[in-house]
C-alpha cells in the first residue's frame, strides 16, 4: 500500500481527490476561525455531540489536511475504504476524560466520499474497538512540524530485516523462519520500519499503551505468519510475529512508505504540488505548483484511410471531420445493427459500447470521472451547468445514475432522469444502477430511492442474474448485513411482482 507498490493511484489521489479550491476554503475558513466552513468545504459532516464539543480539539483542525492523509483503497481506486473509524490522537497526553476527535468513511465502496467527524471520551474506541490511530502531525496545524520525523526513511530496502534492525527494532528469538517467509512472499514490502518506530513512540507516548500489533488481513500472505506487534519499552523498541491480532492496531497503510516522496522521487509529483502545508514543511523553497485538470482533449484518429480529429470536452464527443448529416447516417446505421469504424467507432465506445478507446482519451475520461467523484454534487451541478454531458459513461460503461451514490442522490437522481439519463440503462456487463449499487452492498438510502423511482427488477445482467439473485447472494451473510441495507433489501424484495 506505497507509493512504491501504488504509483498510478496515488498520483491521481494527489491530482483529484484534494482540489486546489478544497485547500483555498478550508484555509481561507481557518484563517476567520470557522472549523465547520472548513469541513464543509472538506466534504466532512459534523456530527458531535453538544456535550462533547465545547472540549473537543476542532479548532486546530485542519479537513483538508486530514482527508489528504487518510487511507485509500488503492488497487485502481482513489477513493476511502468503506466503513473506517479513525481516531484522531492529539500530540499530548490522552487520558481517560480527554475528548478526542474521530472521522468515519462511508459505509459502502464505491459511495459518497464524504468522511463524518465525530468525538468521543477517552481512547476505548481505539484500545478495545474498531479505530484506527491517525496522529496529529496528520491533521493538527500545530503539529505539522512533525511531519518531516514522521514520513520514515524514504524508498524501501530489500533487506527487510536489515531495515528494520536500522530503525532501531531489536527481534524476539527463534523467528528467523518467519522472517525469511516474509521476505520470500514480499509482505512486509510496503511497511516502512522508520515510520513504524516513529509511530509506535510517539503512540506510547501519548496513549500509554506499550504493544502495538501491525495488520492488514487483505494484505498478509498466507502461511506466512499472522501478525507483526511492537513492543514500546522506553528507548527500546522490540518486534515479535504473533499468532493472535492484539489491541491496540496500526493498519499497515498507516504506516507505508510515503507516497508524496515516493511519487517526487520518481518524478511524477512536483514538490510544489503538496498541500500547502505539507510543501511549507517538506519543501519551503518549492512554489506552488498546484494540479489543473484539461478542459478537453483532441485525439487523431484513423478513419477511411485518413487521420481525422475527434475532440472531447465537458464528457461530450465531437467527431469534427463529420458533418451533421454524416453522424445521423452512421447513428442510424449502428441501430440496425451496422458496423461502424474510425471516428463513429470511437464514439459508439465512448458512449458505453464495448471496445478500446484511445489512450489519451481514456485518460481524460477517468480524470474528467475523478474530479465528479472528489467533488461530489457541488462540482457535478457546476459542470452539468456549464455543459457536461448527462450521458457520460464511464470505463466500465456505468452513466452518472451508476455513479449516484457519489453524489446527494435525491437531488442529482431527479436532475438526471429529466434530462433523459435512462433508469435502467445497462453498463458492459449489463448490470443497471439498482442492479450494480447491490451488488456492491451500496447505500441502503440510495437503493431505497432507487427502487421507489421505479426501477426494473427483472433486466439480467451477461451472467443471467437479476437483482434479486443479488439480494438472495446479500443475505447469505447474515448478521454481517448492516441493519439499514438489510431493511433495504426487504423493501426491494417487497417490490417484486
Amino acid at each position: 500500500m506505497s507509493g512504491a507498490l501504488f504509483r498510478s493511484d496515488w498520483r491521481n489521489i494527489r491530482r483529484y481527490a484534494v482540489p486546489a479550491r478544497m485547500v483555498a476554503e478550508c484555509a481561507e475558513a481557518r484563517q476567520r476561525g470557522d472549523w465547520r466552513a472548513a469541513c464543509e468545504a472538506a466534504r466532512i459532516d459534523v456530527d458531535i455531540d453538544p456535550d462533547l464539543l465545547v472540549e473537543a480539539p476542532v479548532a486546530h483542525l485542519a479537513p483538508d489536511l486530514l482527508r489528504w492523509h487518510l487511507p485509500r483503497v488503492l488497487h485502481g481506486s482513489t477513493e476511502f475504504a468503506a466503513r473506517r473509524l479513525h481516531l484522531l490522537v492529539p500530540d499530548s497526553p490522552v487520558g481517560p476524560d480527554t475528548v478526542l476527535l474521530t472521522v468515519r468513511s462511508a459505509d459502502s465502496a464505491h459511495g459518497s466520499q464524504r468522511l463524518r467527524l465525530g468525538a468521543v471520551r477517552g481512547a476505548a474506541v481505539l484500545l478495545d474497538g474498531p479505530a484506527a490511530p491517525f496522529p496529529a502531525y496528520f491533521w493538527d496545524v500545530r503539529s505539522i512540524g512533525r511531519l518531516p520525523a514522521a514520513l520514515g526513511s524514504g524508498s524501501a530496502a530489500s533487506d527487510r530485516r536489515a531495515a528494520f534492525a536500522a530503525a532501531g527494532f531489536e527481534f524476539t528469538a527463534g523467528q528467523d523462519d518467519k522472517w525469511r517467509s516474509a521476505d520470500r512472499n514480499r509482505v512486509l514490502t510496503p511497511l516502512d520500519p522508520w515510520r513504524l518506530a516513529h509511530d509506535t513512540r510517539w503512540l506510547a507516548a501519548r496513549l500509554g499503551e506499550r504493544a502495538w500489533t501491525v495488520s492488514d488481513n487483505s494484505y498478509w500472505q498466507p502461511n506466512a505468519f499472522r501478525y507483526l506487534t511492537v513492543f514500546v519499552d522506553g528507548d527500546t523498541t522490540r518486534v515479535s510475529w504473533t499468532t493472535t491480532e492484539g489491541r491496540p492496531c496500526i493498519p499497515i497503510d498507516l504506516v507505508c512508505y510515503s507516497a508524496d516522496q515516493e511519487l517526487i522521487r520518481q518524478g511524477q509529483l512536483a514538490p510544489g504540488a503538496l498541500h500547502p502545508l505539507v510543501r511549507d514543511v517538506l519543501y519551503p523553497d518549492a512554489p506552488a505548483e498546484p494540479f489543473v485538470p484539461t478542459d478537453g482533449e483532441v485525439v487523431r484518429v484513423r478513419c477511411n484511410g485518413v487521420w481525422h480529429a475527434v475532440e472531447a470536452r465537458l464528457g461530450r464527443l465531437d467527431p469534427l471531420a463529420h458533418t451533421l448529416d454524416e453522424r445521423r447516417r452512421e447513428r442510424a446505421l449502428q441501430a440496425f445493427g451496422g458496423a461502424t469504424g474510425g471516428c463513429f467507432a470511437v464514439e459508439r465506445m465512448w458512449y458505453g459500447g464495448l471496445g478500446r478507446l484511445p489512450r489519451r482519451l481514456r485518460e481524460y475520461r477517468a480524470g474528467l470521472w475523478q474530479r465528479l467523484i472528489h467533488g461530489g454534487t457541488r462540482t457535478l451541478c457546476e459542470l452539468l451547468d456549464a455543459g457536461l454531458d448527462p450521458y457520460l459513461r464511464d470505463g466500465t460503461g456505468g452513466t452518472l445514475i451508476h455513479r449516484i451514490a457519489a453524489f446527494d442522490h435525491r437531488e442529482m437522481l431527479p436532475r438526471l432522469l429529466a434530462a433523459g439519463v435512462g433508469l435502467d440503462t445497462v453498463d458492459k456487463e449489463g448490470y443497471t444502477a439498482l442492479h450494480r449499487t447491490v451488488q456492491q452492498l451500496g447505500p441502503a438510502d440510495v437503493i431505497m430511492t432507487l427502487v421507489d423511482a421505479g426501477a426494473d427488477l427483472s433486466i439480467r445482467n451477461r451472467d443471467g442474474e437479476t437483482v434479486l439473485d443479488h439480494v438472495r447472494k446479500a443475505f447469505r451473510y447474515g448478521d454481517r448485513l448492516r441493519p439499514d441495507l438489510r431493511a433495504a433489501l426487504v423493501h426491494l424484495r417487497e417490490q417484486a411482482p
